[in-house]
């Protein structure tokens, strides 16, 4: 079943960032009032994104050109249930019920898969299916000299509390003459897919993946020590990357006295820094805060730490109650660092020092109205009328990316939630129907946030969102903390063109919803060439039937992409049937489903230039944007600008290349962009590919039709 809404267009007006309903109708709001802070809401055409000091600042808002969507149906975007917010915040996957296991199947085939715009390769596998609480690790590296050093958390059994939990490794090396130039594939020359941990004894979870400037190779994660289980910081590293023993450092990174958990990792060069938590799920509070944020930084690959587990100025306990897992992200380029940080009941902002770690300064981008708030005594009233108040704030997912000139860039999802009297301690209710990603940098202002430029897709353009309505399940979709367009992750290339990997709901029939009763996500990909102004459409990874793939029935989370983009993106990602998790509340449709059951980690090489026509296009005379709407229904239009005075011709062909529609451009005006209008009617459902030649150049996209 489906749940059908009224299109919206984006971009027509300014609206506030909050809105009311009345008798369960949405009001399209231009003004603000006192009532329209209030919490039965969240219909409108967009959302907030920024709070001043009583959440009164209007924010800017851009979609790119050409992008429709429309909203999450109002019965799901206004659905709330409270829930527990340390397991909203903490890995909830230490405790596990699940008491048997199921070995990877020796017989699995290799899972590899070119399509026009995409090559995947399947590197190993999980049991343990829960990569990151709220921002993304780096979890793929891209070397200078065109190798790839792959890693995730990774259990080969589903053993209750995953005792063999530690780090998957795969490698790709370039000069390799196997089928495929990964180590680890069923029919290349190096085995199977991994079997073991690259740890050893030591368990461990939630890693990052660096390599130095030297070829040195190291991963960060969280580990009890034995005997007494006090959370450390592991690093395992090796001189040369791809090859040699990994050697388990325990303390290098210092042991804490409490739970030192869900670490962050940056290289640039031969510095590595590294953030993490320092309390995990023990709730002991440590420097004042459950939940300080702690930093070491190395100048030397990682051998010596002379900066240890500093705990980080302008965000200590004067300052805030304390952040939880995952809620940070970093990022370094030469002296620059960068860290994100902030939840959803901190400010999101950002710590940026340009001296390589020795002094800091910080920037509010959401200002968070309640001062160390507190979830076990504390309402979201601000006004005093005892009535509650809906804040806006980010789950904690923002990711961070440093450019070639040194400033900061910043994208996170956005989170709406309350907590009023009725609400035990400890709990809270989040609007499971947020929807949006919005982008920052260091030129926009401080505390009104950023530019929201990202939801949920009206794929087939019918101006409805095909979202399952089923009530078995808990939630219509699978919970993964936030909203429903989360967990970005940033990559460059060298004209400071900002890639952004993430997740979203995907509506049917391009996603099956009818087997597991639920919404699958999967892994989008979109791109900025001009610090946020405009943003390309966005391009689902996940290859579909047509494609060869599954991608109806596949659920594609957790994506990684590597900080590096030249010609191609470099993605890593998990993937499986059913939605959500196995970590998930017992006896929900996410643990149920789940339970049991490994998942797959995904390579992605996208092709950045036919993709999403921005990288290598843009270096050369013709511009080519995605047609609209795609699919198609019976006309679809799409948009060809050129650099100098040329023809253009535009070629289309079916999947096996047969041509079927040819037209010539004859002079198109440099600057100038023409309009192509396609006329589908009478093609056959399936894929098709448009070509656009101008000189020696040609841009190749995809197009679909009903």
């Amino acid at each position: 079943m489906t749940v059908k809404t009224w299109f919206l267009l984006f971009g027509i007006a300014k609206l506030s960032p909050k809105f009311v309903s009345e008798n369960n109708k949405p009001i399209y709001c231009l003004t603000k009032t006192k009532n329209q802070m209030k919490k039965g809401l969240l219909v409108c055409l967009s959302m907030a994104i920024g709070l001043g000091a009583m959440a009164q600042q209007q924010v800017q808002r851009r979609m790119p050109e050409g992008f429709h969507s429309a909203p999450m149906p109002a019965a799901l975007k206004n659905f709330t249930r409270k829930v527990p917010y340390r397991s909203e915040l903490m890995d909830n996957g230490l405790p596990l019920n699940n008491n048997a296991s199921r070995q990877l199947v020796t017989s699995r085939p290799a899972h590899r898969l070119s399509t026009t715009n995409v090559y995947e390769e399947m590197l190993g596998y999980t049991f343990y299916d829960l990569q990151t609480n709220a921002s993304a690790s780096r979890r793929l590296e891209y070397n200078s000299d065109g190798s790839l050093s792959a890693a995730w958390t990774f259990s080969p059994n589903a053993n209750a509390n995953y005792p063999d939990r530690g780090t998957g490794y795969n490698y790709f090396d370039p000069n390799a003459t196997t089928v495929s130039q990964w180590y680890f594939t069923p029919d290349g020359g190096y085995g199977d897919y991994p079997q073991t941990r690259t740890e050893g004894a030591y368990r461990t979870g939630f890693v990052n993946i660096g390599v130095t400037a030297s070829g040195r190779e190291m991963t960060v994660g969280h580990s009890p020590a034995p005997p007494t289980g006090v959370g450390h910081m592991l690093l395992n590293s090796r001189a040369t990357k791809g090859t040699g023993a990994w050697t388990a450092q325990t303390t290098a990174l210092g042991t804490g006295t409490n739970d030192d958990t869900w670490s962050k990792m940056a290289v640039s060069g031969e510095d590595v820094h590294t953030i993490w938590q320092a309390t995990g799920t023990t709730g002991n509070p440590i420097y004042g805060q459950d939940g300080p944020m702690l930093y070491s930084h190395s100048s030397d690959g990682g051998q010596t730490w002379p900066t240890l587990r500093q705990r980080m100025p302008l965000i200590d306990s004067s300052f805030y109650a304390g952040f939880g897992g995952d809620d940070y992200a970093i990022d370094a380029s030469g002296q620059h660092v960068a860290i994100v940080f902030g939840g959803a009941s901190t400010d999101l902002g950002l710590l940026k020092s340009d001296d390589g770690g020795q002094t800091w300064t910080k920037t509010i981008i959401i200002h968070f109205p309640i001062p160390f708030f507190s979830f076990d005594t504390m309402f979201t009233y601000l006004d005093g009328d005892a009535v509650v108040d809906t804040m806006t704030s980010t789950p904690g997912d923002a990711a961070v990316i440093i450019d070639n000139n040194g400033m900061a860039h910043v994208v996170y999802s956005e989170f709406r939630w309350f907590r009023d009297s009725t609400t035990a301690a400890g709990f809270y209710s989040p609007l499971w129907g947020t929807d949006g990603l919005s982008y920052w940098n260091e030129s926009m202002p401080a505390g009104n946030g950023g530019i929201h430029f990202m939801e949920t897709l009206d794929r087939d353009g019918d101006g409805n969102l095909a979202i399952s309505e089923d009530t078995t399940c808990s939630l219509p979709w699978g919970n993964y903390r936030g909203g429903v367009t989360a967990m970005p992750s940033l990559g460059i290339t060298s004209n400071n063109t900002i890639y952004c990997s993430f997740q979203m709901l995907v509506e049917a029939p391009f996603a099956d919803t009818a087997v597991w009763k639920q919404t699958h996500h999967h892994v989008f990909l979109t791109a900025t060439p001009d610090n946020g102004q405009t943003w390309a459409y966005p391009q689902d990874i996940v290859p579909d039937a047509a494609h060869g793939g599954d991608g109806e029935f596949q659920e594609g989370v957790f994506a990684s992409i590597a900080r590096t983009v030249n010609d191609f993106a470099y993605i890593v990602y998990q993937r499986d049937n059913a939605p959500g998790t196995s970590l998930a509340t017992a006896g929900t449709c996410d643990q149920i489903n789940n339970n049991l059951n490994s998942s797959d980690i995904i390579f992605a090489k996208v092709d950045a230039q036919t993709l999403l026509g921005i990288s290598k296009a843009n270096d050369g005379n013709v511009f080519v944007g995605q047609n609209f709407p795609n699919p198609s229904n019976g006309t679809t239009s799409f948009e060809v600008t050129v650099k100098k005075s040329s023809s253009v011709t535009i070629e289309v062909t079916d999947v096996v290349g047969k041509v079927i529609h040819t037209e010539v451009l004859s002079s198109v005006a440099a600057g100038a962009s023409q309009t192509v209008t396609l006329n589908t009617s009478n093609w056959q459902s399936g894929v098709y590919f448009y070509t656009v030649t101008a000189g020696s150049q040609k841009v190749t996209k995809q197009l679909i039709v009903n």
